[in-house]
C-alpha cells in the first residue's frame, strides 16, 4: 500500500502520494481543481468509467485531516480492486460508478495544525488570531486567513452569518467565521465550480468527529436521500441527524442539496476531540469505509 496510516499528512505529502497514485495506477487520474490562499493545488483524484458520478471530499476543516488519510486509504482499495480485475474486465462498481475525490480541500489549514507552517508566517497577523489563544492551532478549523471553509457557500449564508456572528464569531479565527461573503475564499470558490461543472449524484463530504449522518438540509429531501441515508446507516453503525438549525446553513452540503436536490451527505467519522489521534485510525476507518463501500455499490 501507498498510503502510510500511521502519521499526519502536510500538502506536500498529499502531492507525492498523488504522483505515486498515478504512477503506479495509472487508470487514477488527477487534476487540479483550483489553489489555496497559499497557492497550494487542490487536488481531484479520479478512477471509473461509469455515467453515475460521485464526489468524497475531505479536510474542509483543518484539524479534521484525519479524514485526508481515510479518504487516500478508501482511493487506494479502489484502485487495488480495479486493478486486480483489470485482466477479467473492469469490476461492476467501476463500470458503473466515475468516483471523484478530493481528499485535502483545506490545504493551508491542514499544514498550520500539523505543524508544517510556522506560526510566524505572515498569514498568521493577516488572519487578525490572538496570542492568548492558547490552544491554538489545535483547536483550527478554518483556511490559513481564518475563514470556515465550510460556513462560506451560498446557502442562505446571510443567516449563517447572524447565528455565528450572534455567538461571537465576528471576524477570522479559528472556526465559525462566514468570511466576508459567499464563497470569498479560493477553496470554497473551487469547490463550488468543479461541482457545478460535474452536477454529481451524490457527494460525502468526511468530518470528525460524533459518527453521525447529516443527510438532509432544511425542508430539502432529495429523492432517494432518507433510503440511502439508512443504508449507510445500517453497515457503518452511525447515526443519522439533523443539523440544528443555528449550525446549519452555508456548509458545502447544504449547498449542494439545495442547489443539484441530489443526496449529499456530512459524514462525521470517529469519536474523541479534534485532531483524532492516528494512533485511533485504523478503527475509524472500519466504519468509514463500509459506509463509503455501501455508497459505491449502491448508486449502480
Amino acid at each position: 500500500m501507498l498510503v502510510q496510516t500511521t502519521k499526519s499528512y502536510n500538502s506536500i505529502m498529499l502531492e507525492n502520494i498523488v504522483r505515486e497514485f498515478t504512477t503506479v495506477y495509472p487508470f487514477i487520474h488527477s487534476v487540479e481543481i483550483g489553489h489555496s490562499r497559499m497557492g497550494r493545488p487542490i487536488h481531484c483524484l479520479t478512477i471509473g468509467q461509469g455515467e453515475r458520478t460521485i464526489l468524497i471530499n475531505a479536510s474542509h476543516h483543518a484539524n479534521e485531516w484525519i479524514t485526508t488519510v481515510i479518504l487516500l486509504k478508501f482511493l487506494e482499495e479502489c484502485a487495488q480492486s480495479y486493478q486486480n480485475a483489470f485482466y477479467a474486465g473492469l469490476p461492476e462498481w467501476a463500470k458503473n460508478v466515475t468516483l471523484h475525490c478530493i481528499p485535502m480541500v483545506n490545504p493551508d489549514g491542514v499544514d498550520l495544525v500539523t505543524g508544517f507552517i510556522d506560526k510566524s508566517r505572515i498569514a498568521y497577523s493577516d488572519a487578525k488570531i490572538l496570542s492568548e489563544n492558547q490552544s491554538f492551532p489545535d483547536d483550527w478549523k478554518a483556511n490559513i486567513l481564518g475563514v470556515d471553509l465550510n460556513s462560506n457557500y451560498p446557502a442562505n449564508w446571510e443567516l449563517a452569518k447572524k447565528f455565528k456572528f450572534a455567538k461571537g464569531y465576528t471576524n477570522p479565527g479559528p472556526r465559525d467565521y462566514v468570511g466576508a461573503a459567499p464563497l470569498s475564499e479560493p477553496e470554497s470558490c473551487a469547490m463550488a465550480a468543479y461541482t457545478k461543472m460535474w452536477g454529481f449524484d451524490l457527494t460525502l463530504s468526511l468530518h470528525t468527529q460524533g459518527e453521525v449522518i447529516y443527510w438532509k438540509y432544511g425542508n430539502h429531501n432529495p429523492p432517494g436521500a432518507a433510503e440511502l441515508a439508512k443504508r449507510l446507516a445500517k453497515v457503518s453503525g452511525y447515526e443519522l441527524e439533523d443539523v440544528p438549525d443555528y449550525s446549519s446553513h452555508a456548509g458545502y452540503r447544504d449547498w449542494f442539496i439545495e442547489t443539484f436536490n441530489k443526496p449529499g451527505f456530512t459524514i462525521e467519522c470517529g469519536v474523541g476531540e479534534n485532531p483524532l489521534p492516528i494512533e485511533d485510525f485504523e478503527n475509524i476507518y472500519k466504519k468509514a469505509a463500509s459506509l463509503l463501500w455501501e455508497a459505491v455499490f449502491l448508486i449502480m
